[in-house]
């Protein structure tokens, strides 16, 4: 009676942070006000590429502390997750959702202080994992990020543009490589920010994991992403998998990445993180 009672109040306390706090991002993480409902912007295909300025992308993170949700996405079957800093910075708790209705608590939490990369790791949770890749996209490469969106399953095609400097600032500061992305679709399609989809995985044509999604200009149309070299960090563990070059996992593109989007998420490859922070 008494785990009854345990899981029912955990429960309740998940769904109350994924109703107030799935739509507040705006360039970074729920943890900001919630910006106004801008149009989607997104780069027809027999459109040019924008040019990149290479300059810093600045983020200024929110002091205080507030509780987040975000996405994560399995590296091996063994419970190990992989999602953004900014969503699970400071948590008192950490939840995974593994089944309808269901959540599991994160026994390990690792944080890159370097990066806007943090590792989970979750004993109850086990899922089929993905493969990682060490070498970044080119411009002009084609990428398609999953995840969960203001709360919600969607999935977004976009293309690499460049290479820049993500500086952040207020509650912690760093400076990381990201790369570059302009969005080109998103499926289904919704305005406003991408906010809910931090952590989640972007994949290339060969179905190879090539960084997290980690800030956004919704505005713009921009999405970064981390560089593949946070794959390394020793955290992870000797059980992932690494592919390189032309390896193919399995072939994703325009037609069907929103189908293998909603296959991940169903089998918990990519899946939803709650950060719960207790008020002191």
């Amino acid at each position: 009676m008494r785990r009854f009672i345990e899981f029912f109040t955990y429960a309740a306390i998940i769904i109350i942070v994924i109703v107030r706090y799935a739509g507040e991002e705006d360039n970074r993480s729920p943890r900001r006000a919630a910006p106004p409902k801008v149009p989607a912007q997104t780069l027809p295909d027999n459109q040019k590429l924008p040019i990149n300025n290479g300059g810093d992308v600045l983020v200024n993170l929110d002091t205080k502390l507030s509780n987040s949700v975000g996405t994560a996405f399995a590296v091996d079957a063994k419970g190990t997750y992989v999602t953004a800093r900014h969503v699970v910075d400071g948590c008192t708790r950490i939840y995974i959702a593994h089944q309808s209705g269901r959540f599991s608590a994160v026994q390990k939490v690792t944080i890159d202080q370097r990066r806007d990369f943090a590792v989970l790791k979750s004993n109850r949770v086990k899922a089929r994992s993905v493969y990682l890749a060490s070498i970044a996209p080119d411009r002009g490469d084609d990428g398609y990020m999953m995840g969960y969106p203001q709360g919600n399953p969607a999935d977004v095609r976009a293309t690499v543009i460049g290479r820049n400097n993500m500086r952040s600032s207020g509650r912690y500061n760093t400076r990381e490589p990201v790369i570059a992305w302009v969005e080109r679709e998103r499926l289904p399609f919704f305005n406003g920010a991408l906010g809910g989809i931090s952590g989640g995985p972007v994949f290339d044509g060969n179905g190879i994991v090539v960084g997290t999604v980690v800030a956004g200009a919704p505005r713009r149309g921009r999405v970064y992403t981390t560089h593949p070299r946070v794959f390394l960090n020793d955290d992870l563990g000797s059980e992932i998998h690494f592919r390189e070059g032309l390896e193919t996992w399995r072939t994703i593109n325009a037609a069907n990445y929103a189908d293998i989007g909603k296959e991940l998420r169903g089998a918990k490859t990519i899946t939803q993180v709650y950060c719960q922070v207790t008020k002191s």
